[in-house]
């Protein structure tokens, strides 16, 4: 893939850190992070749809590489910021991580739904009418049979790849345009250091002390390393646009926030320079605290109050107390 390899060593490979196995690997960038199908669309019946693949995915990498290629000459422009911005969306929505959370979330609210719907026997029986009339399919169980299998939970809710991959299409766009109304730092990495990435590599630190995690919430920074010496920092709402030289110690901050931040992958061309950010930003094995917390609030017969928040991670700040990570 384009884009990882902007980290490569001079051999064009990168090291890799498994979280998982808890292993360095070296390897091309083509063989990285690679989930076969994970934008397939899977039909019961039906020959599998590839075109999120061939032809959305193709689009956005020939889009980023456009834009990062003209941050990396020195040349930044609107239409580069744009080709950014879409890219950097794509790349917080298009991971593994967020296809899980994305189902889970789904099988979580049909599952709340079911409970409701399913109630009672008149419920049961006005939705399987309802669904037949506005599809022409007969389900062919009892209401009964329904309001038994839902409250004995002998049913299995399982999201298929489409809210993913809706998702992904439909909040991707919107995130574009929300980065593109965020102040932009251009942060560049003195020449005896270098960022790294990782198979989650937006990444949001909220201010020291702060619970709330969200690309809005004041204070807060969002970093999307470019390249090895390049790395994207969205601040305040605004149009601002710079670059800025960050020195080694910033460097290894904004580093172990993108280590922390990895779901299993942490990537960068030196095994020497991983093996430092793992060991200070404590990533050295998978975090067992999951990524999104679904919590029911309320419920009952009539109605369910659900609460999704994103949970913090571990953040790293400088040194001299500042609120703000680099």
């Amino acid at each position: 893939m384009f884009y990882q390899s902007y980290f490569a060593n001079p051999d064009g490979l990168l090291w890799v850190y498994d979280r998982k196995h808890q292993s360095f690997m070296e390897l091309h960038p083509l063989v990285i992070c690679y989930e076969k199908d994970l934008y397939t669309v899977k039909p019961d019946g039906k020959p599998r749809d590839t075109r999120v693949e061939t032809k959305v995915m193709g689009l956005v990498d020939g889009v980023g590489s456009r834009g990062i290629r003209e941050f990396h000459a020195n040349k930044p422009n609107r239409q580069a910021e744009e080709a950014v911005a879409f890219f950097t969306a794509f790349q917080y929505m298009r991971v593994p991580t967020m296809r899980r959370d994305i189902s889970e979330t789904y099988a979580r609210s049909i599952e709340e739904f079911s409970r409701i719907a399913f109630a009672t026997v008149e419920r049961a029986r006005h939705v399987i009418e309802q669904h037949a009339r506005h599809t022409g399919e007969l389900i062919i169980v009892t209401p009964e049979s329904m309001v038994e299998a839902v409250q004995q939970k002998q049913i299995n809710v399982v999201a298929t790849e489409v809210p993913f991959l809706e998702n992904m299409l439909h909040l991707s766009a919107k995130l574009s345009r929300l980065f593109l109304d965020l102040d932009w730092e251009i942060l560049t990495a003195s020449k005896d250091t270098g960022f790294i990435l990782c198979d989650c590599p937006v990444v949001t630190v909220p201010p020291r002390g702060c619970k709330d995690v969200g690309f809005l919430v004041p204070g807060s920074a969002k970093y999307f390393p470019l390249t090895r010496d390049l790395c994207l920092r969205l601040g305040e709402p605004g149009k601002n646009r710079r670059y800025r030289k960050v020195d080694r110690e910033s460097v290894r901050i904004i580093n172990q926030n993108i280590a922390v931040n990895s779901e299993r992958f942490i990537m960068g061309p030196s095994k020497a320079q991983l093996e430092n950010v793992i060991e200070r930003s404590g990533s050295g094995e998978m975090q067992s605290a999951p990524r999104l917390a679904i919590e029911t609030i309320q419920s009952d017969d009539d109605g369910s109050l659900q609460k999704f928040s994103a949970m913090p991670r571990g953040y790293f700040y400088p040194k001299d107390g500042s609120l703000s990570a680099p």
